[in-house]
């Protein structure tokens, strides 16, 4: 994005450009640079420029969304007395690049008093839909089976249907 962002700046030196290259990029600097050697026409760079207004602003539409999501939350904590212990570790520590920009984990555990994700296969993102959808009131499935059940993630009972049963 740096140098997208130097480019639509009008820079157009690969020497000046390969420097905003990320550490983590695999490709040599030779060849970065040599790929950033090019004709810069007018209507690309307008066409960059375009584009690059738009992440912008899909940004910052994500970063609001964020912000109301963060609010709901909050507002579903009161009235809800928070939890006593401290909140466990994250069981998986990597960052999503389009996580949100709060920290869901803590929220949810404020609002149920338990982490879900401590559940092998729920991140904060999956644990905020199931509680979109399910609420934060679990005691309509007794055990954990019947919630899995319920989820159709448990095997089922296949049974023959015999044609006298139609």
């Amino acid at each position: 994005m740096k140098i997208i962002r130097a480019i639509v700046a009008g820079e157009r030196n690969a020497e000046t450009l390969v420097q905003h290259r990320d550490v983590r990029c695999k490709a040599s600097v030779q060849t970065i640079q040599a790929a950033l050697i090019g004709n810069y026409q007018a209507e690309h760079v307008f066409e960059l420029t375009q584009v690059l207004a738009l992440y912008d602003f899909y940004q910052t539409q994500v970063a609001q969304c964020d912000e109301r999501i963060e609010l709901a939350l909050r507002q579903l904590q009161t009235g809800v007395e928070p939890p006593t212990v401290p909140l466990p570790e994250a069981r998986c520590r990597t960052r999503q690049p389009n996580g949100f920009r709060f920290d869901v984990r803590a929220a949810l555990y404020g609002m149920l008093g338990i982490d879900l994700t401590q559940i092998h296969g729920l991140g904060p993102y999956v644990a905020l839909k199931l509680v979109a959808e399910c609420g934060n009131d679990m005691s309509c499935w007794p055990t954990a089976k019947h919630f899995t059940s319920w989820l159709c993630l448990a095997p089922g009972n296949k049974s023959v249907m015999r044609v006298s049963d139609v």
